[in-house]
């Protein structure tokens, strides 16, 4: 119980997992609320709400009331437009790099991805099959999943098989409109979740954390759930791109998956420009979020003397060193508290193939069809055989 506890508040602190939904909301899924708060839909993703409303002023007349209520309600079309599915992707880039920087702060500490062994060597953990962070992972999804968070399309659990069907805490289920995805031949259950948490114990973690162990162990477990359910998120969102681009081309993707052609379907997916833009875009945030102020001392923030101009200054010259750095040479040591070349080269060899592989997988459940040996959930489309 005490283990459940912790991992709760930690979640809900950390903000990788998103807000639970409230049972106080309504049937469009809009949270009730006061004085004028924002409405904030389940999960608050931009998959159910493409913009914060806020309720009427007092004095406003009826009519408009009715009006600003309709505005309320998002229509499926919308939802899968891709542009609202690259705002989100967009935004999920600082959840993912902020969990990277708290896991860099620990060593590797590899005794916690080994089965049976935590801290001591000679120590087991609840399940001597499995490691430290297989067994808190584990009981965080179980705990998450009698919350109603694995109800979402946007969650996707690494042990699917242990998780509560039933929601234990809240008295109302969810229901999520099923034109999200589509059900046909279960294209909506692909879950690549198996290769992921392999690629991140193997390749991230080496990456991106000192060698060693600090004796941080459930520190550096805790983070790697965060990053973990953060990547998994990004990931599967390649089933609302695939999606959204079928509906734009029903016929040419039927006509790819019956001739089993998955490097046409791999070409038809692929815009070399977006990838582009979305490696310099992850690459120049690194940098940003990764590095210290450039102020020795702060200016005062309030009363007469308050530097505001100062800090505007601070932080523009910041930016500016920020992005040189960003863009500068790619063997240049930095003293970031994540290498802003490490995070491209996840985005590069990670998060970008593997949420195509998604996207190839479900195209071809989608169309009715197997898809082929190398986009299986156990492995990469790039590894090599």
């Amino acid at each position: 119980m005490i283990l459940s506890i912790a991992i709760l508040g930690f979640a809900m602190m950390s903000g990788t997992s998103h807000a639970f939904a409230s049972s106080s909301t309504n049937g469009n899924g809009v949270v009730s609320t006061n004085n004028n708060r924002v409405h904030e839909s389940p999960w608050n993703s931009k998959l159910y709400s493409s913009a914060s409303t806020t309720d009427n002023d007092a004095a406003a007349t009826t009519d408009n009331e009715s009006s600003n209520s309709n505005n309320e309600n998002v229509k499926t079309s919308e939802v899968l437009s891709l542009d609202s599915i690259r705002a989100s992707l967009i935004r999920q880039e600082e959840t993912i790099i902020f969990a990277l920087i708290e896991r860099a702060q620990f060593r590797q500490n590899k005794v916690v991805y080994q089965p049976g062994a935590s801290g001591d060597k000679s120590d087991s953990v609840i399940n001597s099959k499995h490691s430290f962070l297989e067994c808190m992972l584990t009981e965080t999804e179980k705990l998450h999943s009698g919350l109603r968070r694995y109800k979402s399309p946007e969650e996707h659990a690494f042990f699917p098989e242990k998780i509560v069907a039933d929601c234990r805490f809240l008295k109302h289920d969810l229901e999520y409109d099923s034109g999200l995805l589509s059900d046909v031949g279960d294209a909506s259950k692909v879950n690549f979740n198996e290769i992921l948490l392999k690629k991140y114990i193997h390749d991230v973690v080496p990456s991106i954390c000192p060698k060693g162990d600090d004796e941080q162990h459930g520190s550096s477990v805790l983070n790697d759930i965060a990053v973990l359910q953060a990547l998994s998120k990004r990931v599967h969102y390649g089933k609302f791109v695939a999606e959204s681009k079928y509906m734009g081309d029903p016929e040419g993707y039927q006509a790819l998956v019956d001739a089993n052609d998955a490097a046409g379907v791999m070409e038809l997916l692929t815009n070399e420009a977006v990838e582009l833009k979305v490696l310099r875009r992850a690459r120049l945030k690194a940098a940003t979020y990764g590095a210290d102020p450039l102020l020795a001392d702060l200016p005062p923030l309030y009363g007469d003397k308050k530097g505001i101009s100062s800090i505007a200054a601070a932080a523009a010259a910041s930016a500016v060193v920020a992005a040189l750095e960003a863009l500068g040479d790619d063997n240049v040591e930095l003293s970031n508290k994540v290498c802003p070349v490490t995070v491209e080269r996840i985005y590069r060899d990670l998060i970008i193939p593997l949420t195509k592989d998604v996207e190839v997988a479900y195209l071809f459940r989608r169309c009715g069809r197997e898809p082929p040996p190398e986009f299986a959930p156990d492995r990469m489309s790039t590894d090599q055989d």
